[in-house]
């Protein structure tokens, strides 16, 4: 059988002349023919070999001149890759700029050393190694183009033997390398002077990063983003930390630092230079180091999930802070305490049950505010003097009269979404007086209306873009809405009784999507003959 498998793909052989993309996938010999990377296929550029499963040995792209990108996934019975990938040229994949290895299972050694002093891979620019759990002997020349490595689920070893062999790379993705513990990945450190972008991921047995931020500084001269994942046994970056340094730091190129599921961290010190910080899920951090004031160039701030964190995160002024975003700070009981900077543009707020109030911040750059799920907020800052804010988003705050706002709204408003509000009917609500620069509008979750004339008060004419959702009772929307004459974008979602469409507006619209919870309305717009089609085929894009 694997003979016939084979003389099949011998017959398939290609035009040399004009292939420029090969991909073989599930093939079930145990070789592949030999005009697989002959080296007449000169303008082949892209390569790929999926779930061979059965085969025990690779082809010689090495000798295929043109080739850009090569993906080997899936080979479970390759054991070792030598020079029999190269087809011993001295000029081996000398156009290769990406290379991938996946998912193999069996293999267990890689080398291209050989008697030549030529580089193999002399224009990879980026390697990725992803699930080769066996993989214990790599043996390569240097690579000197490299800038890109990706190293997931395979043992420390492969991560040591690449890293001394790349040292130009300038990101490098590490998750789940099995042995890497903090000995052994202060080893691997001193070969990263170039990286830029570091991120781990699910490596457990390191407790620390670096011994002290001066080692570090040494070492990893030119970090710009840090990003930690998954990692449970990450105790602090640092081993030895001072707290009279705090705020000192000399890791001066760092500007993005970002912590997520790291179980065990308890404090985390920021360095001077730092302009975005996100810390998410790490359910037993307490303090927060950031730099002092005269040295806080911090611009965005998450914070998310995170049950343990004392209200005050220590040096708390942040001047030049333009977005801010918390999710479930159990114990925020003020934002007061985090931000009162003039450069603030974004600030969104998620789940935190004890704040009350808003205080009137200095909040005149603000284009952003989103607050939800805080059960006990009861006042906002005065939206009238948001002078900037352009999306205004309130959800699920049922302490919030949103009807005393009527006549005091942002000047610049464009879009406002209301949902699950202070227990009185969007009909009681009065005229809101909305500015005439509202255009997007999201209502959610009114179970007393059923026809759009009780709230034709609500809409301004501006609207381009109107979101129903929610409405358990809506049953007609032909009436109410006729004085949107620049509607042109309609949503309707989740209204089980709904019947019908406002029918003038339908010409002018350039979106229409019902995508659930609609079962009527679905029925009357679905497909040529139903009862609507012919009003909206026009609309170029309907979701129903």
């Amino acid at each position: 059988m694997d003979t016939l498998k084979e003389e099949v793909l011998n017959e398939l052989k290609p035009n040399s002349d004009t292939l420029k993309t090969l991909s073989i996938v599930s093939y079930g010999g145990t070789q592949i023919s030999n005009w697989v990377g002959d080296r007449s296929f000169h303008e082949l550029v892209n390569v790929s070999i999926r779930g061979c499963r059965k085969c025990t040995s690779l082809p010689p792209f090495g000798l295929l001149h043109s080739l850009k990108r090569l993906k080997i996934q899936g080979m479970d019975e390759v054991k070792i890759i030598g020079l029999e990938l190269t087809g011993n040229d001295v000029n081996a994949f000398r156009s290769l700029e990406v290379l991938r290895f996946e998912d193999m299972s069996g293999w267990e050694g890689w080398s291209t050393i050989n008697e030549s002093s030529a580089a193999v891979f002399p224009c990879l620019k980026e390697l990725y190694v992803k699930n080769c759990p066996q993989l214990i002997h790599v043996s390569l020349q240097a690579l000197p183009s490299l800038k890109v490595l990706e190293i997931v689920g395979c043992g420390d070893g492969v991560l040591r033997s690449l890293v001394q062999v790349a040292s130009s790379v300038t990101k490098l993705e590490i998750d789940s390398i099995s042995g890497l513990t903090y000995e052994v990945w202060r080893g691997v450190i001193r070969y990263l002077k170039e990286v830029e972008e570091l991120r781990i991921g699910g490596c457990n047995e390191i407790k620390y990063l670096w011994e002290s931020e001066t080692e570090a500084s040494k070492l990893l001269v030119r970090l710009k983003v840090l990003s930690l994942l998954r990692c449970s046994g990450l105790v602090s970056l640092e081993e030895k930390e001072e707290d009279d340094n705090f705020g000192s730091s000399t890791l001066f190129s760092l500007r993005s630092l970002h912590v997520y599921s790291c179980r065990s961290i308890k404090r985390l010190c920021c360095p001077n230079s730092i302009e975005s910080l996100g810390i998410v899920d790490c359910s037993v951090i307490t303090d927060v180091h950031l730099p002092k004031e005269g040295g806080n160039k911090l611009k965005s701030l998450c914070i998310e999930n995170c049950d343990k964190l004392e209200g005050k995160i220590n040096n708390t002024s942040m001047p030049m802070l333009e977005t801010l975003y918390i999710d479930t700070w159990e114990n925020l009981r003020s934002i007061s305490e985090l931000s009162n900077s003039t450069h603030l543009t974004s600030l969104d707020i998620i789940g935190c049950p004890h704040i009350v109030s808003l205080p009137e911040l200095q909040l005149s750059n603000l284009t952003f505010l989103s607050i939800s799920d805080c059960k006990r907020l009861v006042s906002l800052p005065e939206l009238k003097n948001l002078a900037l804010l352009k999306d205004l988003k309130i959800r699920w705050c049922p302490g919030i009269d949103v009807s005393i706002h009527g006549g005091r709204w942002p000047p610049k408003l464009c879009s406002l979404t209301l949902e699950g509000l202070k227990k009185k009917p969007i009909s009681e609500w009065g005229d809101l007086n909305f500015p005439t620069s509202l255009v997007d509008l999201t209502l959610y979750g009114e179970p007393n209306v059923r026809n759009f004339s009780q709230l034709s008060h609500l809409f301004p004419s501006s609207l381009t873009s109107l979101d129903i959702t929610g409405f358990d009772n809506l049953e007609s929307l032909s009436t109410g809405l006729q004085h949107l004459t620049s509607l042109q974008h309609l949503t309707i979602y989740s209204c089980p009784k709904l019947n019908d469409l406002p029918e003038t507006l339908l010409p002018s619209l350039l979106s229409l999507r019902i995508p659930n919870g609609c079962p009527k309305l679905k029925e009357r717009c679905s497909g040529r003959g139903s009862h609507y089609w012919p009003l909206i085929s026009h609309i170029p894009c309907i979701d129903n």
